[in-house]
């Protein structure tokens, strides 16, 4: 986000209410680990500078370290007792850690006496870093799958620029409607040629992002990636039908390309060469320095109506294991600390990094009202992370395979998703005994 931008975010966190200090106890020292080592980073220390100036019996240590070290370090320094008092946790690892013992559950009893209110996060959100009944996070940053368009290719196409599709219906249409060969022919017309385009209506790509398009589309037909027993199921009727849809954007309307790339779509896009590009929100800044006459749409309902659904990443603050005779004074002050980052005021600050608003309070604040993204807050509480299972790995990098060979036409979508659910249950067989 541009500086100016971030000044005035800065500012107007000062205007949200905040709660006031609960913490009493002696002076602590509370040691504070997390992976924004980015852009973000100097707004990190900023909170953090400003949660020190206003605690003085509190002082946080923070360390900033690649996500990738923290994953690796975290269950020896359990083990050895020598947890930092917080750390931050990303949705695709909290469980597992939670699974092996190394992350604290957060008791309603102590989520009440820190201020903590869970009601006041989108569920979903909360919910990432919920494993059997217990919460184990609360959550500090959020990014999603959202469907970036080209309003003037719509417009071009004769569609409301200002009204992005909402159905399978809507977005079909959208999609031939913007498909045109070089000879001015739209998708689905007589001798339209799909080999000689000049725009595409949508993007599909083939890697772990793409493939969340194709998890949103799962659930948005009431399907899921796991069973209640956390097997694969990846495979079922109504997972078979949401991919089954996407892959006939390919081979049946003619609408996508048939092997591309991230990149390669990313480019079409910025160079106004495709319509609609569904990825992930972090895009967002990028578009607006290339001042693209562009919109920010939640996923239209694709693969289903079962629900409104998109994939979601998230950072969730939790309390590490700690060993026997640990200060609970400082067990207090890091709550403290994780009630104060997560408030209203200091979420809006956040959000300034190009995260997403973990809170109604905060979407609705007029000051975010004229930011692109703005577009999609009205269905944040419809953004879904892959959680809740200890393996997420073991599901999701065969579910990328899955996807990968029904949208390349290796496979049928059944037999690919047939596969990909057979060997992620084979790695979760390994990785049960790990957890025994």
């Amino acid at each position: 986000m541009r500086r100016s931008t971030t000044l005035m975010l800065l500012g107007a966190a000062l205007l949200l209410p905040s709660a006031s200090a609960a913490y009493s106890g002696p002076k602590v020292t509370i040691s504070y680990l997390h992976g924004f080592t980015g852009p973000d980073r100097p707004v990190m220390e900023g909170l953090i500078k400003q949660f020190n100036s206003t605690h003085p019996n509190i002082e946080v240590k923070a360390q900033a370290q690649p996500w990738g070290t923290t994953w690796q370090q975290l269950p020896s320094l359990v083990a050895s007792g020598r947890s930092p008092d917080v750390v931050v946790i990303n949705e695709d690892q909290i469980t597992g850690f939670v699974a092996r013992g190394a992350v604290s559950p957060l008791t309603p009893a102590e989520l009440k006496s820190a201020g903590i209110d869970q009601s006041r996060f989108y569920g979903p959100l909360f919910k990432t870093a919920d494993y059997k009944g217990k919460s184990y996070g609360v959550p500090i940053s959020s990014v999603a799958y959202v469907m970036f368009y080209n309003k003037d290719l719509m417009k071009k196409a004769g569609l409301d620029p200002n009204k992005p599709p909402r159905t399978r219906e809507e977005f079909l249409k959208a999609a031939q409607a913007c498909t045109v060969d070089k000879n001015g022919k739209k998708a689905g017309q007589d001798g339209f040629d799909a080999k000689n385009l000049d725009t595409w209506g949508v993007s599909l790509y083939n890697n772990w992002v793409g493939s969340r398009l194709a998890y949103a589309a799962i659930l948005q037909n009431g399907g899921s990636l796991v069973d209640k027993d956390e097997n694969a199921a990846f495979n079922s009727p109504q997972a078979a039908s949401a991919v089954q849809f996407l892959v006939d954007l390919v081979s049946k309307y003619n609408v996508a390309r048939p092997n591309s790339t991230e990149e390669a779509e990313l480019a079409a896009f910025s160079q106004g060469k495709v319509c609609m590009f569904p990825s992930g929100q972090w895009y967002n800044d990028r578009f607006e320095q290339q001042k693209m006459n562009y919109g920010v749409a939640f996923l239209p309902q694709i693969g289903g109506t079962k629900q409104d659904a998109a994939w979601g990443g998230s950072s969730h603050l939790t309390l590490p294991k700690q060993r026997a005779g640990y200060d609970a004074n400082k067990r207090a002050a890091a709550l403290e600390f994780i009630n104060w980052m997560t408030q209203p005021a200091q979420n809006l600050t956040w959000t300034s990094t190009g995260s997403l608003p973990t809170q109604a309070a905060v979407a609705s604040n007029k000051k975010l009202a004229d930011q692109k993204i703005s577009g999609i807050f009205s269905k944040l509480s419809s953004i879904y992370a892959v959680s809740g299972f200890p393996w997420s790995g073991q599901v999701l990098s065969p579910f990328d395979n899955a996807w990968e060979n029904a949208y390349l036409g290796k496979k049928p979508v059944q037999q690919a998703l047939n596969d990909g659910v057979s060997e992620a249950n084979k790695q979760i067989g390994q990785a049960r005994k790990s957890l025994q």
